[in-house]
């Protein structure tokens, strides 16, 4: 095992410990006095370590690519091709995009806006795309087996 990858053991144990804590404290660290439904208290904590994770992550990833990018110069072009392709479907995601306000009975919230529904149904359908795209690649390559 190389030191690189004992240092990474340790920051994803480490990363699992904290997540586990918010997670312990989200389900057992109790409910919001006064509120109509069960709303546990650490809700908005839980869910800022959910986004620090995801931005994270979204760093890591791009840091990775900038460097493939630099070490292998050659293999750009496919890269430069898969971040159109990923580019291409957020477009797509993002024409398929409602933002009508809904009628949310009881809700007086400032996120019921054309621009915060238009993100949400970009990410939504984003998502849908790419679930598709991963089902068909995973059934195309199946059935391509079976024929060979």
């Amino acid at each position: 095992m190389t030191k690189l990858s004992k240092i990474l053991n340790i920051v994803l144990y480490l990363l699992l410990a904290i997540t586990l804590v918010f997670a312990g404290l989200f389900f057992f660290g109790g409910d919001v006095v006064g509120e109509t439904y069960k709303t546990p208290l650490y809700t908005g904590s839980f869910l800022n370590w959910a986004k620090l994770l995801v931005y994270i992550t979204a760093g890591v990833a791009l840091l990775f690519e900038v460097f493939h990018l630099v070490v292998n110069p050659k293999n750009a072009m496919r890269s430069i091709i898969s971040m159109g392709i990923l580019g291409v479907i957020v477009l797509v995601a993002y024409a398929m995009a409602d933002d009508t306000p809904l009628q949310l009975i009881g809700y007086d919230g400032s996120d019921n806006v054309p621009s915060m529904l238009n993100l949400a149904g970009t990410m939504l359908y984003g998502t849908y795309l790419l679930f598709g795209i991963v089902v068909s690649a995973i059934l195309y390559t199946e059935l391509s087996r079976l024929f060979k």
